[in-house]
């Protein structure tokens, strides 16, 4: 989430007044975390509600995908926003959704009991995602790896005087990505999957999880592949050192709703290695081109680099 897009009091009162049940704008707040979409949180005289702007990452012809397969979760019992009403404003896609309650996981609220319940909490969104008969190719794979990082390769990154990065070109990248490509498993399970169930996309209340959030990068694909992109945002502490009682309780609890089946453990080393690739590119690219302008904070890419290196070497993640 973030604000590309300042909003009136009156952009917001027009849009709602599709929607009269609503009740009348009673204040509104611009959300500053995330990096794709314009976010603010809406009060009005029947409560709070989130209203999104879909800026330029977001394909629109995507949109009915991705409101469709929140509309699925929540009717099958996955807390996450469920969408009230769509349109547009300032000739871009608006949709806004029911509030929830909770906060965003922050690392120190990150144990193993809270990687069990996520864990069950993916295997669950994996099941009932098999019954969602919309599918969405991964727009955040190869290719998208691919030109982002070539795009960085042919910026001058030794031009780039700002701390906190690493000054060298993406070129051990795209020979990663090479590997991969030449590599990459086949004929796994797939289905639909979240592709960016980071912490703070995951509310808590009272210490247990109680809802999922921004669905934006969800596709058609390897449902362990989401796993690895989730055992990396999850089960590695700030200092980027891997914490094997965290994935024993993600896998623990994923596996007790649904089982990895043996090619799927065999192929997850290389998950997890493209799962790292695939925000060291973003990340990467995002840093590099950021736009000061934008009410928003780039992410460092360090950390995927890092997690990158580790998986190059890990040993396996399956007794």
């Amino acid at each position: 989430m973030a604000v590309y897009t300042p909003l009136t009091h009156d952009d917001i009162a027009g849009f709602l007044s599709e929607m009269p049940a609503l009740g009348n704008v009673i204040e509104f707040t611009g959300i500053l975390q995330g990096i794709d979409n314009t976010n603010y949180k809406i009060t009005t005289e029947t409560g709070s509600y989130i209203l999104t702007l879909f800026e330029q990452r977001i394909n629109p012809d995507d949109i009915p995908y991705f409101l469709g397969l929140m509309h699925h979760m929540s009717a099958q019992g996955i807390v996450c926003p469920t969408p009230l009403l769509r349109g547009q404003i300032h000739k871009k896609p608006a949709a806004l959704f029911s509030f929830l309650d909770g906060r965003g996981v922050e690392p120190a609220d990150i144990t193993p009991a809270l990687c069990y319940e996520l864990g069950t909490l993916l295997a669950r969104m994996h099941v009932i995602g098999q019954s969602f008969s919309a599918t969405r190719s991964n727009s955040m794979s190869f290719d998208a790896w691919e030109a982002r990082l070539r795009r960085v390769n042919d910026h001058s990154t030794s031009k780039d005087t700002r701390k906190g990065t690493r000054k060298d070109t993406a070129t051990p990248f795209l020979e990663e990505l090479d590997f991969l490509k030449t590599h990459w498993p086949h004929n796994l399970p797939t289905g639909a999957i979240h592709a960016d169930l980071f912490p703070d996309n995951v509310f808590i209340q009272n210490a247990h999880i109680c809802g999922v959030i921004d669905f934006y990068f969800a596709a058609t694909d390897y449902l362990a592949y989401d796993l690895a992109i989730v055992m990396n945002a999850w089960c590695f502490d700030t200092q980027i050192t891997f914490c094997p009682d965290r994935w024993q309780s993600l896998l623990s609890g994923y596996e007790s709703v649904h089982p990895l089946t043996p090619a799927e453990q065999s192929a997850y080393p290389l998950l997890c290695r493209g799962a790292a690739l695939r925000f060291v590119a973003s990340r990467l690219h995002d840093f590099v081109f950021h736009d000061p302008s934008h009410l928003v904070t780039p992410k460092n890419p360090n950390d995927y680099i890092t997690l990158l290196d580790f998986h190059r070497h890990a040993p396996s993640f399956f007794a």
